[in-house]
């Protein structure tokens, strides 16, 4: 993660709770606003010109394991070269049926995958923007919330376990036209699913995925609950008040800022509109 590039959280004015107990909401897929958030086209499980050569890779092994379960008896009347004999001519008809099923398995495969991530995955949703009108209205309540500057350095967003992890640390969303169409034994990365239409590329979003059961606090049950995990206070760089938001917030903002150690060099601005044009200076 480039150190250099300014992330921040819109939040609701109610969310000073992320002040306060350091918690953040990582959501599942299922309570996100776009219907097609890791949800890459799965064109396929793998290539049907694939499946006779995998046949052939691994019947071998198959049926050597399958012989040494059978019992005495039938290994005593059916020597293992006679079995390998009739199943390796078979061969032709296991790979059509490995066909067949393979295409009626992938949209069964699509909707248990989809349910998987809803059930496992928690998404943290960060942007490049600090100003950008319309999510000032979505996210924080119509300019009457708060937008947090977060250290994009931090060492809780690369909590990678290893080379290959794709989940715990930020990653640069892509959009295009047009979904991303995957095999899915021949992905090599996670990023058919970082993938989002050009439509939301005004988000300039980065984002982070955490394992939803491993949250510090789960408030409700199932995808659809609160799942909040703890972040270092001092990770958090600044604020930005909403350009609407209510003096008495503003008030309970500035004196939480002002109660806690972690918060002294945090600075503290408000939003406000442009005399000339159709922008927010932050």
């Amino acid at each position: 993660m480039n150190s250099n590039v300014r992330l921040f959280k819109y939040l609701h004015p109610d969310r000073t709770d992320v002040l306060r107990s350091g918690t953040i909401r990582f959501s599942s897929p299922k309570v996100l606003n776009d219907p097609f958030e890791l949800s890459p086209h799965i064109a396929a499980i793998t290539r049907h010109e694939k499946i006779p050569a995998d046949v052939a890779r691994l019947l071998p092994d198959l049926l050597a394991e399958t012989y040494a379960e059978a019992s005495p008896e039938i290994r005593a009347v059916l020597p293992f070269d006679l079995y390998r004999a009739y199943m390796t001519a078979q061969s032709p008809f296991m790979t059509a049926v490995l066909q067949l099923a393979m295409q009626r398995f992938t949209p069964d495969l699509c909707r248990i995958l989809s349910q998987k991530f809803e059930e496992l995955i928690g998404i943290l949703c960060l942007t490049e923007s600090p100003a950008n009108l319309l999510m000032w209205a979505h996210y924080a309540d119509s300019h009457r919330g708060f937008v947090v500057e977060f250290d994009s350095g931090s060492r809780f967003f690369d909590q990678r376990v290893g080379p290959d992890d794709d989940l715990r640390h930020l990653r640069k969303v892509i959009y295009q036209e047009e979904r991303p169409s995957i095999v899915l034994t021949e992905m090599d990365d996670f990023s058919p699913y970082l993938t989002k239409a050009k439509d939301w590329s005004y988000e300039t979003e980065w984002r982070m995925m955490l394992p939803l059961p491993t949250a510090s606090r789960i408030i409700g049950e199932g995808p659809t609950g609160i799942h909040l995990f703890e972040f270092p206070k001092a990770m958090i760089k600044g604020l930005i008040l909403g350009c609407r938001m209510a003096p008495e917030k503003k008030a309970e903002i500035r004196e939480i800022l002002a109660g806690m150690t972690e918060y002294q060099n945090v600075y503290c601005t408000e939003a406000r509109i442009d005399d000339r044009q159709y922008r927010i200076i932050v």
